[in-house]
């Protein structure tokens, strides 16, 4: 049975997509969306990271998860393309709140709290309602880290880390990573890699002027929000200072090259 790479070690993975897309470099498929009443808004927050056009920037928290796994899949794709490797193909499914989906990882009903990629189904699986949460700061006495006064949670960077960290996952599993080192490696080495890997693609967007002032700082303190002390589990992602600094060496490298670290045995 696959099982679901979460973001947060005890999080409880969200629900039924208001929209699943077949990514490519330069264009997505669009599928019939499912949604429970309207999408709820991501607030002018969601204006800090430019996506595309800025006369065109998302509006609503379903379309900001879109604009930024879309840009996550573009920086991901020119890598994979620099490698001579196939562009890299993930489905994404946003789950409107109060609702729940399957996936084939074996974990019934992700709902509200969902973030995880699945390695069985190709997908990202993220509720609207945790990305609110996690906009907004409404997750932070829930999250491991910060209930422990390690970092916290809020703005629109904060959700971006989350979006990358799980197309991270997709990125290791299409590399063969999993089938590789899974055997011999804990959760926490694939975690750390997967924030390391946000962190490179963070540094592309800096790079082309499309970050605001604490936009980094958000990325930092939600990587620390999301750490866990419980080495002895075997789903233990990391500390709040290891995944800190794990999303530190990406940012600060600008290269994926630099996460290879986390998988040597």
């Amino acid at each position: 049975m696959k099982k679901l790479l979460f973001v947060a070690g005890a999080a409880a993975l969200v629900a039924l997509a208001a929209a699943t897309v077949r990514l490519g470099s330069a264009e997505a498929d669009d599928h019939p969306a499912t949604r429970s009443g309207a999408a709820s808004s991501a607030g002018d927050g969601a204006q800090g990271l430019v996506l595309g056009d800025e006369a065109n920037q998302p509006e609503t928290m379903e379309e900001f998860l879109t604009a930024v796994t879309q840009d996550v899949d573009r920086y991901w794709t020119a890598q994979f393309e620099s490698a001579g490797l196939p562009e890299p193909r993930v489905t994404y499914a946003w789950i409107p709140a109060g609702m729940t989906t399957q996936s084939v990882c074996g974990i019934d009903g992700l709902g509200d709290q969902a973030a995880a990629y699945c390695p069985g189904d190709d997908t990202i699986y993220v509720s609207q309602k945790f990305a609110e949460d996690i906009y907004t700061g409404a997750l932070d006495r829930a999250l491991p880290g910060s209930a422990n006064g390690y970092g916290g949670t809020s703005g629109d960077f904060a959700v971006a880390y989350i979006v990358a960290h799980e197309y991270a996952h997709q990125v290791q599993s299409e590399l063969g990573l999993y089938d590789r080192y899974g055997q011999e490696l804990p959760t926490m080495n694939f975690e750390l890699q997967a924030d390391c890997y946000a962190g490179a693609w963070a540094k592309s967007t800096a790079d082309a002027g499309r970050l605001e002032e604490g936009d980094v700082q958000e990325a930092l303190d939600a990587a620390l929000a999301v750490g866990d002390f419980d080495p002895a589990n075997p789903g233990h992602h990391g500390t709040p200072e290891q995944r800190e600094a794990a999303w530190s060496d990406g940012f600060e490298s600008g290269s994926p090259d630099a996460c290879s670290k986390y998988l040597q045995a």
